[in-house]
């Protein structure tokens, strides 16, 4: 295993110690936020969903924020192969214009996810019994409401100080709100976000997937969505970026396909270098090693920064784009090693708790 590098917090190292890789040891699987950066997992993802998940016998509980979720949302359609290539597709063709303005965005964003869902991909992804879809968002208090009025900005800039100060005082501006597909909700600790869960159905499916990526400034505020609590909807990502999750469900582990060896608890956090995951003890995470990123075109993972990157130059960003994804075959080859090996403790490291 060349190009994948699988970790585990303490709990997870000695469960598969003691249990070996099974797919029922895992109750949970998270998706980062981070726009483009998915991209290098999206082959990894095809045998996730399309042969891993299989070999359970009970539903996975799949959580996510922003571009996370949707691609959980590609994935929990009846057949996930042809959900995962639709979103692929639609997302590799999204162009703007050079200055493109929030209606434009939430535009292209509104497209995207019609290709990917299809006519029934909601009533599918709703009555499906082998993925409990969880979609993140942050609903905006005390004056954040993600418009870039003046009120807003200076409410958002109190939240970056009071997370400066600790994580917990970001809560008087984010409330954590998880929209649900199945019975049981994804239940979280107390960490000062709350733990609100609104069930998903038809007439609010689409406005959640949305305001779960909807960053601040560069999208359309979704607002007073059916069934939740009034108010504005924003990135899920600004409250749990790359899913160090305060789960509140300890039946089983966490599988955390990731782009970055960093794991980022909240989108402000990576501004922080001091602030640390605290939550990866039940975690297995699986990141691309140094040898995989010398392989990507400019030897990084595309970054939503590539917009700018390639202004003009839609075409060759596609194709860059398209590159970086083929290459991610590499990351799906090692974890079917990993997930046939006799031995797999073999390819794992320990994770600091």
């Amino acid at each position: 295993m060349k190009y994948l590098e699988i970790s585990a917090g303490p709990q997870a190292y000695q469960q598969i110690g003691a249990e070996g890789f099974k797919a029922d040891l895992f109750s949970h699987l998270g998706a980062a936020a981070g726009g483009p950066k998915w991209q290098v997992l999206a082959r990894l993802d095809r045998v996730l969903f399309g042969e891993w998940l299989p070999q359970r016998t009970r539903a996975l509980h799949a959580v996510g924020a922003s571009i996370g979720a949707w691609r959980l949302a590609a994935a929990a359609v009846q057949d996930p192969l042809a959900g995962l290539d639709r979103f692929e597709a639609a997302y590799l063709a999204q162009r703007y214009s050079l200055k493109p303005t929030p209606a434009e965005v939430t535009r292209v964003a509104r497209e995207i996810m019609d290709s990917m869902l299809g006519a029934d991909g909601v009533a599918q992804i709703l009555a499906n019994p082998r993925i409990h879809l969880s979609i993140l968002t942050a609903r905006g208090l005390n004056g954040v409401d993600g418009t870039g009025s003046g009120r807003d900005k200076l409410a958002l800039g109190r939240a970056v100080l009071a997370n400066a100060r600790g994580r917990r005082n970001m809560a008087d501006y984010f409330q954590r709100v998880v929209f649900h597909t199945g019975q049981t909700p994804t239940r979280f600790m107390d960490d000062g976000f709350g733990d609100t869960a609104i069930a998903l159905d038809q007439t609010n499916f689409t406005a959640a997937l949305l305001a779960s990526g909807t960053i601040p400034g560069v999208l359309e505020t979704v607002r007073d969505i059916p069934g939740a609590p009034a108010g504005a909807y924003l990135d899920g990502g600004l409250i749990d970026y790359h899913m160090d999750l305060a789960l509140n469900q300890p039946e089983g582990l966490l599988l955390l396909p990731h782009f970055s060896h960093r794991v980022t608890t909240g989108w402000l956090d990576q501004f922080l270098p001091w602030r640390k995951p605290r939550y990866l003890h039940r975690t297995l995470l699986m990141t691309p090693t140094a040898e995989f990123l010398q392989l990507l075109p400019n030897g990084r993972v595309p970054s939503r920064k590539d917009f700018g990157r390639y202004a003009g130059r839609d075409a060759e960003r596609e194709r860059d784009w398209k590159k970086a994804i083929d290459l991610g075959q590499h990351l799906a080859d090692d974890f079917a090693t990993f997930m046939h090996s006799k031995e797999p403790l073999q390819w794992v490291r320990p994770l600091a708790s």
